[in-house]
């Protein structure tokens, strides 16, 4: 489960950060040493896209780092001491409002190095789709990989967003960062009492619909903690 930074006194904004799932308040420093995981619940604090990069290479002074404003970064370094391209979106920018330029140039940089390319997104299922043309070509250059034996790898963030959906293409591997939300129990599948029509017991239809359909199968959730080396466990099978 994901949490915000609360804005409610001066001390959230300045050193201390409240966690809005459990209301305790964390020391910046503490979190900044947690990954930014609430140490009283377990709850997610947002990732800025540098802090994000920061964790999964294993050097990121030796990483050669693209940064764009409004969208996010790309970096080519090592995970698990694996070549990788890393697109990471900025946790503020929907996918629907990534630069597909940006996007489109970590897939070029991941071909011309022959390396794997990681994208990490948020889930996103809301706001205005983007234009058919750039999906389709965005989508064209991705089977690119494919066609070059080059993983694609997602990593989905925000997963508190429930279904997950998002409108940009995903890799062929698809991370959830977090643990896998509960699965809601199926109701009794009552049958009714032939020797008794007026006394039948029918399930219940659900009133209230989800407003968003899942458009996304997850291949496994993993706590933010254990990203790195599972992304490098990974790694290491694609390159065998």
């Amino acid at each position: 489960m994901e949490t915000r930074i609360s804005k409610d006194t001066e001390q959230s904004v300045s050193l201390w950060h409240k966690c809005t799932q459990c209301q305790e308040f964390a020391f910046r420093s503490e979190l900044e040493r947690n990954l930014y995981i609430c140490s009283y619940c377990g709850a997610l604090f947002p990732l800025l896209a540098e802090k994000r990069l920061e964790f999964l290479l294993d050097d990121l002074t030796t990483a050669e780092v693209r940064v764009t404003e409004n969208t996010g970064l790309i970096a080519e370094g090592l995970i698990s001491e694996h070549p990788t391209c890393v697109f990471i979106a900025d946790m503020d920018v929907l996918p629907t409002e990534i630069d597909i330029s940006f996007f489109l140039t970590a897939i070029e940089s991941a071909l011309q190095k022959q390396i794997p390319l990681i994208t990490i997104i948020a889930c996103q299922p809301n706001g205005s789709r983007p234009a058919l043309t750039e999906i389709t070509y965005l989508t064209m250059q991705m089977e690119r990989l494919a066609e070059a034996s080059l993983p694609h790898i997602t990593v989905l963030t925000e997963t508190e967003v429930y279904p997950l959906a998002t409108h940009l293409p995903v890799g062929e591997l698809i991370i959830a960062e977090g643990a896998a939300p509960p699965k809601k129990t199926a109701p009794p599948n009552l049958q009714p009492a032939l020797h008794a029509p007026e006394e039948q017991l029918l399930t219940q239809t659900p009133t209230s619909e989800t407003d968003v359909v899942p458009n996304i199968s997850v291949d496994c959730y993993v706590p933010r903690e254990e990203l790195p080396s599972t992304l490098g466990l990974f790694l290491k099978f694609f390159s065998v």
